[in-house]
């Protein structure tokens, strides 16, 4: 599960048309192999007298925006050099939290994404208007009930794939299906934007269900294949405890070719849990078809976690505003080393989500968890850039043996 990051606050005054405002410090990606484009944005830069371009092709990009080796102010992209991977860098642009990457199209505007900003010409004057002008907020206004109706049943929800690591050796071992709404003028939308209201209209299991769909012909498509990972999907308690879901829930994994080992249902928790006895009863049931099954967002506000160890749950995930604390507060090393006993005492898997650091990664090592995931490895990412991202997470990894 998700959850956002603080805003940075680092900015630089420079002087414009309109006087003088502030401008975040400026990290350029470029993706062009224009001489007129890389003249312009390079002259911008200049203009402007801060900040560093960084020129490179898609697939690079790519690369470089689902980590966290370097944040970028700002990607600029010819669609004429994108390689076919457009979209992919448009959604993966607005994954990236606060700090902002701020997404800039070079010459043409995308007809189907009206909400990025365009650089008209290739002239360093424009690339420094478009650089000093600020993107529509992406937070809207609540959606009403016909409208989520229709997001449900149309092609607003997408899907995101977050890797999961095992620590041992760094090889990624899964991925988390996350949902992203894609809206026509909002662009696409986090889940704190459009899921709660999903599930207060009682549409929690559509929802459950279009994901599930998509993440499972994902898992058994030409992107993931060969790659032996399992997918991890969320249900909200509502949803486990529903056997017309979990009757769906086979039907989805049998047409798209999948075994149930290959599947992690997660327990997202929207209220407590109250009745023990009816999630023991979901929970046997999906463990006697062998799907994995997991505790989310493990951290001191979970009630009750000791009833909930002793259900046949495969693995316990640590929440990430715990996790980013732990080489910093005692009292929170402290309750994840004792949460991680417990659970490995029943037999769990340990994720820790939230590691954005390699000095987080060694503290959850020493702690005893198995698995990470956060953006130390990779943001939630298109079906199409996770082979990319594989390609050179597994070469770092391999670089470090």
């Amino acid at each position: 599960m998700e959850k956002s990051l603080p805003a940075d606050s680092s900015a630089t005054t420079v002087a414009g048309r309109s006087g003088v405002r502030l401008l975040p410090d400026l990290n350029l990606l470029l993706v062009s192999r224009s001489a007129t484009w890389l003249q312009a944005v390079h002259g911008a830069a200049r203009e402007l007298g801060c900040g560093d371009v960084m020129t490179c092709d898609a697939r690079d990009a790519l690369a470089l925006l689902a980590g966290t080796a370097a944040h970028y102010s700002h990607l600029l992209v010819d669609r004429n050099d994108a390689e076919g991977l457009w979209d992919e860098l448009a959604e993966l642009a607005q994954e990236v939290g606060a700090p902002d990457t701020d997404l800039l199209v070079l010459g043409a505007a995308d007809a189907a994404r009206p909400h990025i900003r365009v650089v008209p010409s290739a002239t360093s004057r424009c690339v420094v208007e478009a650089l000093m002008s600020s993107s529509p907020t992406r937070d809207g206004p609540v959606m009403d009930l016909p409208e989520l109706r229709a997001a449900l049943r149309g092609a607003m929800i997408e899907t995101r794939y977050q890797p999961i690591i095992r620590i041992s050796d760094r090889r990624p071992v899964g991925l988390e299906a996350l949902a992203r709404l894609n809206h026509p003028q909002r662009g696409t939308l986090l889940p704190d934007r459009f899921v709660p209201q999903i599930e207060d209209a009682g549409l929690a299991a559509e929802l459950t269900g279009l994901v599930s769909n998509r993440a499972f012909a994902d898992l058994a498509g030409p992107y993931l294949s060969g790659r032996d990972l399992r997918m991890s999907v969320n249900f909200p308690l509502d949803v486990v405890l529903q056997a017309a879901a979990l009757d769906r829930l086979e039907e989805q994994r049998s047409a798209a070719g999948l075994t149930a080992a290959q599947i992690v249902i997660e327990l997202t928790e929207s209220r407590p849990v109250d009745d023990i006895p009816k999630l023991r009863v979901a929970l046997e049931r999906l463990r006697r078809l062998g799907y994995g099954a997991a505790i989310d967002d493990v951290g001191p506000a979970v009630p009750r976690l000791a009833p909930l160890l002793d259900l046949p749950f495969t693995s316990l995930k640590l929440d990430k505003d715990l996790v980013q604390q732990v080489c910093d507060v005692e009292a929170v090393r402290a309750f994840l080393a004792a949460t991680i006993v417990q659970a490995r005492q029943h037999g769990l898997t340990v994720v820790a989500e939230g590691v954005e650091t390699e000095a987080i990664w060694e503290q959850m090592r020493a702690l005893g968890a198995q698995e990470i995931q956060g953006f130390l490895a990779a943001r939630p990412l298109p079906i199409a850039a996770v082979p990319i991202w594989w390609e050179a997470w597994t070469d770092e990894a391999a670089a470090r043996v």
